[in-house]
């Protein structure tokens, strides 16, 4: 059986928000071949569409984990 790879990110930046907790409590419980990534939005700045053909580094990062998720 394949893994199922599940990417969790918070919309909120503050280290302590109830999504982030949520995330983390949630990798306890996943069954047996599923996996979660969380990704931090940190570095994600907001969005321009002059850059959207040439995102910077953060941005392609999280098209990529997307993609593979």
């Amino acid at each position: 059986m394949a893994t199922i790879h599940i990417l969790g990110f918070a919309g909120s930046l503050r280290k302590q928000s109830y999504n982030r907790s949520l995330l983390r409590e949630a990798r306890k419980y996943l069954p047996q071949g599923v996996e979660l990534e969380t990704f931090e939005l940190d570095d994600i700045p907001p969005f321009n569409q002059d850059l959207e053909n040439d995102p910077p580094e953060p941005v392609k990062r999280f098209q990529e984990r997307a993609r593979q998720a």
